[in-house]
């Protein structure tokens, strides 16, 4: 992707450059180039173009990074709260069968100790 950008911005500018990239750059001694007027304001179009872009595309990768630790937090804490829920519901479930245990043996007890009291 950046280097799809920075060719439309190579090819946009050198529209616009009075640049002729063909004679305009010549190679020179160890390695170096000699660049005509217009190639060097060009290349530094270029050059801080290329800068611009990276700090661009630094800049939207980090916020990416963030927006994924943000899912991943947000599923954590979704997947947290859908287990105390289940919890939750279970512990209901039990205390409803307690209550239901409790109440049935209170009124076999109130039953029992009414029986001993008359056959007393």
């Amino acid at each position: 992707m950046k280097k799809l950008i920075t060719l439309i911005l190579l090819f946009s500018l050198n529209a616009q450059a009075a640049c002729d990239w063909k004679t305009g750059i010549i190679p020179g001694p160890n390695k170096t180039f000699i660049y005509t007027e217009e190639c060097h304001q060009a290349v530094g179009a270029l050059v801080q173009a290329n800068k611009d872009l990276t700090s661009a595309l630094t800049l939207k990768d980090l916020t990416l990074t963030k927006s994924d630790a943000r899912i991943q937090l947000w599923m954590t804490t979704a997947d947290s709260e859908q287990q105390r829920l289940s919890k939750i519901e279970s512990d209901t479930k039990t205390n409803e069968w307690v209550f239901f245990g409790l109440g049935a043996l209170t009124v076999i007890g109130a039953g029992f100790m009414t029986a001993r009291l008359i056959g007393h």
